[in-house]
């Protein structure tokens, strides 16, 4: 797989431990994570150049250091691309690829449009909401929720919209294996409370958004965040597109309300990676994912596993654990010890906190990336649910797995 080379020299001797430690640790485990894809290898290489010595803080043409020429024109370039990939004209949003993470990238929007007293509306993390989209630093937090169909309540949200008439509505999910209707969301707010702002966290749907997979959900949102790391084999690192006429508040936003310059090196990864994506069939590549998720939904339904959503729209797959006697917790720890990688989750209704929680999210970008065959998905399936079901486990089958996909990975399509 990915192999870090040591460092020479006694001085380096515990950092050299933690790499070796880390190298086995990527070399012997499935990763199942719901956040992850593996980079485009070109992805990889331009984060190994020098890209670090000039200072960068601010926004394009309007930096606190001179000859940033260079800079300016690869946030240029990468937003010409991004806006090739919605469909979108640079005169209506514009586009930063400034933030470090899709967190921050939410940030900036709070901290550019929110005041003290504002009200902002959310999905409820037990509904699949993102821990992000509750803690915005000012203002208040209200919670909408799902309906008993696992779509938004139209009906709830009409009514907090008229009740609170907030400055902010939030849509978008960590763990939500539906598609968001923005274009209704979009016709909802405007009849009943006209003012409010909506911002798009498309994280784990941006990949269906770009290959038009899902519907498309400009010009319905005045911002849009995600990050390049979780479907669409990027760097680490936030994307915000938002309409043009917030560019003020967002360029004061940025720097300095809520961060330095930005990682040049991600900069460039970025550009690469939306180049690469423009490069690609990239519907094809999110009918893939979505077939494998399908797939392994599949396979664990028929061994008795409780999959909430039985017809995924995206790649999580999110699993309830009430009657099996585990709590998301022990599966998680369960699952790791035996070299499988995933994380425990809220799941509509839980009876758990965050940090307990009563449901396991999977992911299968990863698995996508790598090249797992039908019949290897419901190999792993059955890895899976024989473990949870009855903590038996066949290393040989892991083995096999961890030999054909993990130990040399071919990440350059």
């Amino acid at each position: 797989m990915y192999i870090t080379n040591k460092f020479e020299g006694k001085i380096y001797q515990r950092l050299n431990k933690i790499l070796e430690s880390y190298n086995q640790d990527q070399n012997s485990i499935i990763n199942l994570a719901a956040c992850i894809s593996y980079p485009f290898s070109e992805v990889l290489k331009i984060q190994s150049f020098p890209l670090s010595t000039l200072p960068t803080e601010g926004v394009v043409e309007k930096r606190y250091f001179p000859h940033c020429t260079s800079l300016d024109d690869i946030e240029v370039y990468a937003e010409e691309l991004c806006c090739k990939l919605f469909n979108l004209r640079s005169n209506d949003y514009r586009v930063s690829l400034q933030p470090n993470s899709g967190t921050q990238a939410n940030q900036i929007v709070y901290n550019g449009i929110l005041e003290r007293d504002d009200f902002i509306l959310s999905l409820s993390p037990k509904d699949g909401g993102h821990i992000s989209h509750t803690y915005t630093g000012r203002g208040k937090v209200i919670y909408y929720h799902l309906d008993n169909n696992l779509k938004v309540d139209f009906t709830e949200l009409r009514e907090l919209l008229e009740l609170y008439k907030p400055k902010l509505i939030v849509v978008g999910a960590s763990s939500y294996g539906n598609e968001f209707n923005y274009k209704k969301i979009y016709k909802t707010v405007k009849e009943t409370s006209p003012d409010t702002l909506i911002l798009a966290d498309i994280c784990h749907s941006v990949l269906y958004i770009m290959a038009d997979i899902h519907q498309a959900i400009f010009p319905f949102v005045d911002f849009a965040t995600f990050t390049m790391d979780k479907c669409l084999r990027g760097p680490q690192g936030g994307v915000l597109v938002y309409r043009s006429s917030f560019e003020r508040e967002i360029s004061y936003s940025i720097f300095p309300r809520t961060q330095g310059g930005p990682t040049q090196s991600a900069l460039f990864a970025k550009c690469i990676c939306l180049i690469k994506l423009l490069s690609i069939d990239i519907q094809s590549y999110a009918k893939e994912v979505l077939k494998n998720t399908q797939l392994l939904i599949d396979c664990l339904t028929s061994y008795g596993i409780d999959v909430i959503y039985k017809q995924s729209k995206t790649h999580v797959v999110l699993i309830n654990l009430s009657n099996l006697n585990f709590n998301g917790k022990e599966a998680e720890e369960l699952l790791f010890e035996h070299r499988i990688l995933v994380n425990r989750n809220q799941i509509p209704n839980d009876i758990y906190g965050p940090m307990t929680t009563s449901g396991i999210r999977l992911g299968t970008v990863g698995i996508t990336n790598l090249g797992y065959t039908e019949a290897d998905i419901q190999k792993l399936a059955e890895l899976v649910a024989n473990l949870l079901k009855y903590k038996q486990f066949n290393y040989s089958i892991h083995s096999e797995l961890i030999s054909k996909y993990h130990k040399q990975i071919n990440i350059s399509n």
